[in-house]
């Protein structure tokens, strides 16, 4: 069933991580809008009912599954923190992980904020390796643990930054990893505060004040404008 996801080597991830929406100069448009007709035949089968197809076995679904999730489950990981080959062994962990529970998925559920959980679980484990804390370490724990490391996958300014698309990802690259990583969730991913509380498990209340930090700190970075014109 994996055997494209080991000998694939994530090519088609490399390039597509999602950086951008509105405005962007990547491809990370043909992440959020595949072609019409997809490979092997699937087109613009809906996620959730390609899933549904991994789940019985079709190698096909989980080729175009993968081939619409993998760059976004990438993004998200390289939003976090900020190294390609760190993003690359996240997402294939991901994937691993999706293939041993893909007999828990409900298909009469959304199957983005699924995945987005499994991503946020290895998430998890690897600022908790890194942190060096144990195990049942949540999410506020993470934050705070963030602060005391004082904010390790914060990028400094970019001078040579020239284009507006740059400019916000430079400015988002700064923000601290718990407020960038609820932004990507929002503004690039469009889950609701709900969701991305559900997906890191903490409350609806932690994640707008995440939010609205982020946004505010944005706004006074950019002028007035929030990541990629989206306001909080």
């Amino acid at each position: 069933m994996l055997d494209f996801f080991y000998t694939s080597k994530m090519s088609s991830v490399r390039g597509l991580s999602g950086q951008s929406r509105p405005g962007g100069s990547d491809s990370a448009a043909q992440c959020n809008d595949p072609p019409a007709s997809g490979l092997f035949g699937l087109g613009r089968t809906s996620e959730e009912t390609l899933m549904a197809r991994y789940v019985t076995g079709d190698v096909a679904a989980f080729r175009r599954l993968f081939e619409l999730l993998a760059p976004r489950v990438h993004g998200f990981f390289l939003r976090s923190f900020g190294d390609a080959c760190i993003a690359e062994d996240l997402t294939q962990n991901t994937f691993l992980k999706l293939h041993r529970a893909r007999g828990s998925y409900r298909r009469d559920l959304p199957l983005k904020p699924w995945v987005f959980t499994i991503a946020a679980s290895v998430r998890r484990d690897e600022l908790r390796r890194l942190y060096r804390l144990p195990p049942h370490v949540e999410e506020g724990e993470l934050e705070h643990a963030e602060i005391a490391a004082g904010s390790p996958f914060t990028r400094e300014p970019d001078s040579s930054v020239t284009s507006k698309s740059d400019e916000v990802r430079d400015a988002i690259l700064r923000l601290p990893e718990s407020q960038r990583i609820v932004l990507h969730l929002h503004a690039y991913e469009e889950l609701t505060f709900q969701e991305i509380a559900n997906i890191l498990g903490t409350t609806p209340g932690a994640v707008r004040v995440r939010a609205s930090r982020a946004y505010e700190r944005l706004r006074e970075e950019l002028g007035g404008e929030g990541a990629c014109g989206v306001s909080a």
